[in-house]
This record gives C-alpha cells, structure tokens and sequence, in this order.
C-alpha cells in the first residue's frame, strides 16, 4: 500500500525553488553591477573619441588611451562573471534570450579593435564613430534589460524598473555629451544635431520620470539633491541646441560637467544596483531562515495567504481602496481580467507592476523592430526610430504596433530563397 504523501514535502520543495529563484535574483543583480560599469566606461570612450577626431586630433590623444585601457579592464571583469555555459544537455529553454543577448553583445564588441584603430588614424567620421559606440552600447543594454527580465515582483520588480528606466536615462546623457562634444570641438551644430539634442533631452526627462515613479525615496531623494545640473550646464545645453559654437575652451568644460553629471548618474545607479540586492538578500534570509518542521510556517513563508479567487466573483461590493488582488503575479493580467470582465467590476487595473512589465515589453518590442531595419535596410538606430515613428503617424497607429507588425512578419527579412 502505498504511503498517503505530505503536505511538509510539497512545501520544502517549494522552499527549495524560492531559494533557487532568489539565488538567481541574485545573480542577476551581480551581472548588471558588471554591465553597468561597462556601460560607463564604454559612455566616456565615446565622448573623448568624438572630441579627438572633432578637434582634428589636437584634444584628448593622451585621455584615449586611457578610456580603452578602462573599457578593457572592466571588459574582463564582465567576461568572468557572465553566466558559464552548461552541457548542451542541461541547456534550459527559457535561457535563449539570455544566451542570444551576451552572443549579440560580444558580437558588437569584436569590432571594437578596428573601430578604436580607425579613431586613431582619423579615417571615421565623429558621427560614424559614435553611431558605432551607441550600437556596441545599446547591445549592452539589451542584455541588462533581459538579465533583468526575471521572475521578480513586489518591492524587487519595482526597483529593477527604476534601475533600468534609469540606466537608459543615463545612456541619453551619455549621447547628448558626445553629440555636444562633438559640436563644440568642432565649433559646427548641423541642423540635424541640433534636433537630435532636443530628442536626447526629452528622452532623459522620460527616462528620469519612470524612474521617480517606481525608486526608493531616499535613492530619488540622492538624485533630486545631486542631479548636476548646473546653471553653467544649463547654459551649454542651450548654446548645444541653438547651434552657438560657444568659446575656445568650451568643449572642455561641456565634457567635465557633463562627465560630472554622469559620475552622479553612475552614483544613483549603484545605489539602485544595491537595493535591489539588499531586497533579495532579505527575502532569501527570511526563506532560508523559515521552520521547516511546521508546515503551517513554510506555507506562510513561501507564498502569502491569499484571497480567494471565489471572492471575485461575489456580488457584494468590496473595499475598492484595497490594492491587494490576492492573485499571484502571473495571473494578475489574465485571470483577474476575466473575472472582473463576468462579475462587472469597476477595480482599478491600473497595477504597478502590470504598467512596468508592459512598458519593457513595448521597448524591447521597438528595439527588436529597429534592429532589423538597421540590420536589412541598412538605416542608423536614429533613422529607424524616425521610420517607425513615422509610419505609426501615417497610419494614425502607435509606435509598439507597427513594431510588432514588422516582428510578425520578419520571416520576410530573415528567409532566404
């Protein structure tokens, strides 16, 4: 006769998945440390190679070396810790967009050696070159949004969308100080640079909205009293978008206050970087430290009591001021759309943590979308973004829409005869 099994056995076992899912919380806020700095230092590189070739050589000859033997450095750090490839035997599925993310981004980075040799010799134009920069960055960045793309939720969600709502705030910063480098060295705005710089601007703003939305107070707290921009930026920002070559030296003190506040960026980012650490180290201590001889104890400590989803569908009114759904996370779009659609309910949809995942989904979405145009029609990130954008104005559609219009069918890209 076979033993009748334990409610204390489903639960350990569901203990020992909540430690795996955390370890790999873990994990995965170690590697965006890495990519993060990687991020910052690749930023700096871009910027001092545009005053380089933009002041015809005569500035930053010594800073370039320098730059590239800090991209190399942080490089290394970042190859030790990407995750090691197991037997193809034990490769996970759900693993592949990972897997492809770090083979597009070293991908990218094997140009990085001629791109560097072609900025020396002056054989590429600043905007080349920084297009190159921006490509190799924004792969980068790609792997942060997938490595941060986990089974998180609650208080860790939230502070992995500022974390990455910042970082792509940053990377603007990052650009709008090489695009104005670039124009003071030069002493040359063009039309279109101009432009971009009011895009670059408006696209921090947003950035750095999102970010508020979901950061830890005092960490958003940090970045209101330290954001870096000065009176004297302010007046180079509008010298940048006015298109005034400014004086002699004003390419010099553009890229230290810039690089300033970039410095502040990369501050904020650390601290967003340890919050969402220090939120799973708790979480894990909590599991770890649960009685695993009480049944009634792991069952509080693995998953919180929940509501009962026949409550939903009660006809007595609720308290609509309680945001608690008592639905796990993975069921909160659909099962809770369902029964509030059938019990014609009139409860808030608008969940945080609904909107963030949206969000990151529209943009990876739009990135996916400008890859392909970049890859086959042979279009820059810029004007991709235009395309896209324009088309979505053309047929009165949004831009995430067309996008994922253009992914459906991008066998038609991809196919060959």
């Amino acid at each position: 006769m076979s033993q009748s099994p334990h409610a204390v056995h489903y639960f350990l076992a569901a203990r020992e998945c909540e430690i795996s899912r955390l370890d790999n919380v873990l994990q995965a806020g170690k590697l965006i440390g890495q990519l993060s700095h990687f991020v910052h230092v690749l930023q700096r590189e871009r910027g001092s190679s545009n005053i380089w070739l933009c002041s015809e050589g005569l500035l930053f000859g010594e800073e370039l070396a320098h730059r590239a033997a800090a991209v190399s450095q942080s490089m290394n750090n970042l190859f030790a810790d990407l995750p090691a490839l197991p037997p193809a035997s034990a490769l996970q599925p759900g693993a592949f967009r990972v897997y492809h993310r770090i083979g597009s981004m070293l991908m990218a980075l094997e140009s990085l050696p001629e791109l560097r040799n072609q900025i020396h010799q002056r054989t590429i134009s600043h905007q080349q070159a920084m297009q190159s920069f921006n490509t190799i960055i924004q792969q980068v960045l790609n792997l942060v949004y997938e490595v941060a793309d986990i089974d998180a939720d609650g208080q860790v969600a939230s502070a992995l969308v500022a974390l990455f709502t910042f970082m792509q705030g940053k990377e603007y910063a990052g650009q709008e100080r090489a695009l104005a480098s670039a124009g003071f060295a030069s002493r040359n705005f063009s039309d279109s640079g101009r432009q971009l710089m009011v895009e670059l601007i408006a696209a921090q703003e947003s950035c750095l909205t999102s970010f508020a939305g979901f950061a830890d107070t005092g960490i958003l707290a940090t970045w209101l009293q330290q954001e870096g921009k000065s009176s004297e930026f302010e007046r180079l920002r509008r010298l940048a978008c006015t298109g005034a070559p400014g004086e002699e030296d004003t390419v010099l003190n553009w890229f230290a206050l810039a690089s300033q506040r970039l410095d502040l960026m990369k501050i904020v980012e650390d601290k967003l970087i340890n919050k969402v650490m220090h939120l799973c180290q708790q979480s894990l201590l909590r599991v770890q430290s649960s009685n695993t001889d009480d049944p009634q104890t792991l069952a509080g400590v693995i998953v919180p009591a929940e509501k009962p989803v026949a409550a939903y569908f009660a006809a007595t009114p609720h308290n609509e001021a309680d945001e608690d759904t008592g639905l796990p996370p993975q069921l909160n779009r659909s099962l809770l759309n369902l029964i509030q659609h059938q019990a014609h309910r009139l409860k808030t949809l608008d969940n945080e943590l609904a909107g963030l995942r949206a969000t990151l989904m529209e943009r990876k979405t739009i990135e996916q979308a400008k890859a392909l145009l970049m890859q086959y029609q042979g279009l820059t990130e810029e004007q991709a973004w235009h395309l896209l954008r324009k088309t979505a104005m053309n047929q009165n559609k949004k831009v995430v829409e067309i996008a994922q219009a253009m992914l459906d069918v991008s066998t038609v890209f991809t196919s060959t005869p």
